[in-house]
């Protein structure tokens, strides 16, 4: 399986132990979870503004027709 190493502080590297104690799970495991989690979020995030965009482009006639009562 493919790795990625990854520098912390001795800070970070402290707050990660301490909550992967707390939840646990090993510290590579609740990184590994935490960065899956955000790029599928990030995804999840670009496919919503893109509708958005195209339900306004489709919509603007209307919607501007609503703003001008």
């Amino acid at each position: 399986m493919p790795a990625l190493n990854i520098n912390f502080t001795e800070d970070e590297l402290a707050r990660l132990r301490t909550q992967a104690h707390a939840q646990r799970t090993s510290m590579s495991k609740l990184a590994h979870n935490i960065i899956v989690e955000r790029t599928d979020s990030a995804e999840h995030n670009a496919i919503v503004l893109g509708a958005s965009a195209r339900v306004i482009d489709l919509s603007r006639d209307l919607l501007k027709r609503l703003a001008d009562r």
